[in-house]
């Protein structure tokens, strides 16, 4: 298949509305948004269908992935303007919804960032990489998008603060209430009977509008003492809402250096499956199966939030208290190298849920640790050690599918493929490279490019077997339809069946008649009877050791 030099959207890459092209087809524009596009320029194939993917991703709310797609994209184009305001989008959570007044697509902000996104840094790349019309329609659009982020924030002061933000999917695909739903209804009853102020979306939120919900989630997840994901299947984690809601305290985490702030209320789904940030702690559902989870959450938060038993102060206390941070920095110590050991050893055997969770305990009690961050990003990726940048890379790149057989198949690979190259633009990966020793930041750097490249190689030739799989299924679909019928009525593809059928049968016959008297085929004459002792062997002879024909009388065994 060859990869056309053009390739231009149906729809728009900031609303999603449905393109309207010129006559020439190279330029557009999109009645929704006002958003104009020039194609004279032309793009590939595949950056085209990248961007694509990613916008499909913002559309659909999945703000994260979308971060890590088009930061990706800006990676190995980084003078695309569509893919650094598509990034500028999903940072700032916006999403385009239609106006039933005037049918115009508004937009709608599902994420408040602090600074201004008109000193965002890849806003200006968008417009310095843009032609001037798309760089005019992208000014005007963050300006509508800055005033409606400072009229959040203006409202922020008016919201209320929380000490639990209780994080899980409400409904499934046909509206019905979900297990998780139930799990956190209990546990919101019993914090708030223990006068805890606990985020609760189905309570929370009940008599606002939609547009009004991002000042209250937004303060809630920036002022909560304690995050709680409900979590019982691998979908209703990844649900947009849901994902965007942990992914947001997630890079708090990490901002922060936040430490035993939150856990995973979980069951019929295993600790890989949750986020790598919250696989350190949690509580499995399976083991009360009477119930009582919610008492056992409620008293340990209280005892938290209480700060536990505190005692008088000492009359010694300027000694006191240094002696007492010395052995709380030992302690500390012993606890970061305990995790770290712990970690390696996990690596070595290949436990990579168990060696995540290590790590990431590590972390928590030293944001600053190169160590704890490199063993992140390796359980991330499932390696076990890196020696050299080509074995590391090597390896990685060993992983990657390059083929299908079936369209399902080839879904699944190609999912296999993003997950590696999602795991290079995780937050591991870059605190890795940030905090290792230079030599290590050079092994990652050179291996990342590496796998990048690859990576883009074996995912064209998953696309392609996608295809060929998609049109031999149509094939298929069709059946023998498509053939040809002769003047008795039969297709040419039930002749074909017969004349085979018929020639198998009169094979079968003549094999009866004309193949029992086969003969034994004859020995090899270099081979020596097996009742034959063969002597000692023979000097070689001037004429040669392979025969007769080689100018030797050639060895066939003594005579």
């Amino acid at each position: 298949m060859k990869q056309s030099k053009n390739f231009c959207p149906t729809f728009c890459s900031t609303c999603g509305g449905t393109l309207t092209y010129s006559a020439d087809g190279l330029e557009a524009t999109c009645p929704y948004c006002g958003n104009k596009y020039n194609f004279r320029g032309g793009k590939s194939e595949a950056l085209m269908l990248a961007l694509s993917r990613a916008n499909a991703m913002r559309a659909s709310c999945d703000f994260d992935e979308a971060m890590r797609e088009y930061s990706l994209i800006t990676e190995r184009n980084p003078e695309d303007g569509e893919a650094w305001w598509g990034l500028t989008l999903s940072k700032y959570g916006i999403e385009y919804i239609a106006d039933e007044r005037t049918g115009m697509r508004v937009p709608t902000c599902h994420r408040t960032v602090e600074g201004s996104i008109l000193e965002d840094e890849c806003y200006k790349n968008a417009l310095k990489y843009s032609s001037p019309e798309q760089a005019e329609s992208y000014r005007r659009k963050a300006e509508q998008i800055e005033r409606l982020q400072a009229a959040i924030k203006a409202r922020l002061a008016e919201e209320e603060s929380f000490d639990v933000f209780l994080c899980f999917r409400s409904a499934d695909k046909n509206g019905a209430p979900t297990r998780e739903r139930i799990v956190a209804r209990r546990i919101y009853d019993e914090l708030s009977r223990r006068g805890i102020r606990t985020f609760f979306s189905e309570v929370t939120l009940k008599n606002r509008l939609g547009e009004d919900f991002e000042p209250i989630i937004y303060k809630a997840l920036n002022t909560c003492k304690f995050f709680i994901l409900i979590a019982c299947s691998e979908e209703n984690v990844n649900a947009p809402w849901v994902k965007n809601e942990w992914s947001r305290f997630r890079d708090r985490v990490y901002e922060e250096r936040l430490s035993a702030a939150c856990c995973a209320v979980f069951e019929n789904i295993t600790l890989a499956q949750l986020p790598s940030f919250l696989r350190g702690q949690g509580v499995d559902l399976a083991k009360y199966p009477a119930g009582g989870y919610e008492i056992e959450i409620a008293d340990n938060l209280q005892l938290r939030f209480s700060g536990g038993a505190s005692g008088a102060p000492s009359a010694n206390g300027a000694g006191m208290a240094g002696m007492a941070a010395g052995i709380s920095g030992m302690a500390a110590a012993a606890d970061i190298n305990g995790e770290l050991e712990r970690g390696r050893r996990e690596l070595a055997e290949g436990d990579f849920v168990s060696a995540a969770a290590s790590f990431s305990r590590a972390i928590d009690k030293d944001g600053d640790c190169g160590e704890a961050w490199l063993g992140a990003f390796m359980a991330e990726i499932e390696v076990r050690q890196i020696k050299t940048q080509r074995k590391f890379s090597q390896e990685v790149c060993n992983r990657l599918w390059a083929s299908g057989t079936t369209v399902q198949e080839c879904d699944r690979r190609l999912a296999s493929n993003e997950h590696i190259t999602y795991a290079f633009a995780s937050p591991y990966y870059k605190n890795a490279v940030k905090y290792s020793t230079p030599a290590m930041a050079r092994i990652l750097a050179g291996a990342k490019a590496e796998v990048m490249d690859m990576a883009d190689k074996c995912n064209a030739s998953l696309r392609l077997c996608r295809d060929d799989c998609l049109e031999r299924q149509r094939a298929a679909a069709e059946g023998y339809g498509q053939y040809d019928t002769g003047e008795d009525g039969r297709s040419s593809a039930a002749d074909a069946a017969a004349a085979i059928a018929g020639g198998a049968i009169a094979g079968g016959i003549m094999g009866l008649i004309f193949g029992g008297a086969r003969r034994r085929p004859r020995e090899p004459r270099f081979f020596s009877p097996p009742h034959f002792r063969p002597g000692p062997p023979r000097p070689p002879r001037p004429g040669g050791h392979f025969g007769g024909r080689f100018g030797g009388r050639g060895w066939r065994g003594r005579r």
